[in-house]
Order: structure tokens, then sequence, then C-alpha cells
């Protein structure tokens, strides 16, 4: 679907429609919006329409829930704080960067309160992870030495990535779930 512009009897595309989730459109303009807030704040690119789309239309359904919560504040400090992680000058950003940061902090606290609060990963699990995934992935990249998982650092970080992959996949479900109770359309 596409929004056309005449002039002097001429037909010119202005923005396409790429998605509608429960009534909210998105445009092949919030894409390209999207990408070049991804490449400011250093964020890995998603060439693909319609895999960005959908990443949008998921953001659109989280910023739903969020309004269930309406404590989830994000002071201009902290977008500030995100901005200068990013090398991005606070002072210099634009409000669209600095809404779009503070919809990331906004969705990172929600998911803190929704989800990981409750990960609470055994000392077995943690042990599993790193047996079965850190040391293969660390010996295939020739790191040497391999940290033992009795450093203090070594075990909290491998702790972290085994509660940041029960998050995601937690996150997963979750909005799969929600994807499946909205109206959600992805043209191509």
């Amino acid at each position: 679907m596409s929004l056309w512009f005449t002039l002097n009897g001429t037909a010119e595309v202005i923005d396409r429609i790429l998605a509608v989730v429960d009534g909210h459109i998105i445009t092949l303009s919030d894409l390209r919006q999207e990408r070049e807030i991804r490449a400011q704040l250093g964020e890995k690119p998603i060439e693909d329409d319609t895999a960005l789309a959908k990443e949008l239309v998921d953001n659109y359904l989280i910023e739903r829930q969020i309004a269930d919560y309406p404590n989830l504040d994000v002071t201009e400090a902290e977008v500030d704080s995100d901005l200068e992680k990013f090398n991005s000058s606070a002072s210099r950003a634009s409000e669209v960067l600095r809404n779009a940061v503070r919809h990331r902090i906004r969705m990172q606290k929600f998911f803190d309160i929704r989800f990981r609060q409750l990960i609470r990963p055994t000392d077995d699990e943690v042990r599993k992870y790193y047996d079965e995934f850190f040391v293969p992935a660390a010996r295939a990249r020739g790191m040497q030495p391999i940290p033992p998982l009795t450093d203090p650092d070594m075990a909290n970080g491998i702790r972290e990535n085994v509660i940041q992959e029960s998050l995601d996949h937690e996150v997963e479900g979750w909005l799969q779930a929600i994807r499946r109770r909205s109206n959600i359309e992805v043209f191509q």
C-alpha cells in the first residue's frame, strides 16, 4: 500500500505502508528512521525491510504492554548516559534519537521488572553453560588460558549470560503470545 501525491497530473510515491498492527501504521519512512537511529547508536543493521518491519511491530506491541506499568520513567540523565555510551554527544543528539534511546531504556526496565527479576540460575546451570558453551567457544577462538569458573568475575559473567539467554527466551515466548492476540499485517 502506498501514499500518492499528484502534481500536474503525475503521481509520485511519498511513502509506503509496510505493516499495520492493531490499526497502527508502520511506513517505509519509519524503517528509514530506525536504520538511521541504529547507525547512530552503533547497533547491528537490519537490511531486510520485512524483518525490520516485524521488529517495529514488536516494539509497538511492547510499548502497548509498557503502558500498563506507569512508573517506568526514564530520566534525562539516563538518556544522556546511554548516549555517551554510544559515543553520541547528548547535547547534540536530535529529539528523535533521544526518544529512541528513551524507548530502549524503558523496554529494558520493563523486561527487568517483568522477567529478569524472576530468573535465578542455579550453580548447575551456570556450570553447564560454562562447560558446554563458553569453554568450547573460547577454545575455538584460541583463548589461552581459559579462565576457570572459580574466578568470581568469570562466574558472574557466565551467570549474566545464562540470565540473558533465559530472558531472551522468556521475552520471545511472551511476544509470540501477544502477536497471536494482535491483528498484524506485514506487506511485501
